[in-house]
């Protein structure tokens, strides 16, 4: 850098709402947030919501890429409510 820190002027912001490299990067941020939330809601369905017994740890762990430490403590009750709540409208649904 040839200009001092000081010296240098914030670029606007508006080329960056267009700028397509850190467009992708926002969608692909966003896909990664969805995978994760979705991830989440699948093992509070796994774990807590299944019958007759839950999917083992080791088994969602292998699937998922974590430990199983890291699946154990993946979710949190509100992922087990919106599990439930998928699994009410999916039921409400198919009633005739």
């Amino acid at each position: 850098m040839t200009a001092p820190a000081r010296t240098l002027h914030a670029v606007p912001g508006t080329w960056q709402a267009t700028d397509p490299v850190l467009a992708a990067l926002r969608a692909a941020r966003a896909r990664r947030d969805q995978a994760d939330r979705d991830i989440r809601i699948l093992l509070a369905y796994a774990r807590e919501l299944t019958t007759p017994r839950p999917y083992r740890l080791a088994d969602l762990a292998d699937a998922t890429g974590m430990s199983i430490s890291g699946v154990r403590t993946a979710y949190a009750h509100h992922d087990i409510a919106a599990a439930r709540r998928i699994l009410c409208d999916r039921t409400a649904g198919e009633q005739p």
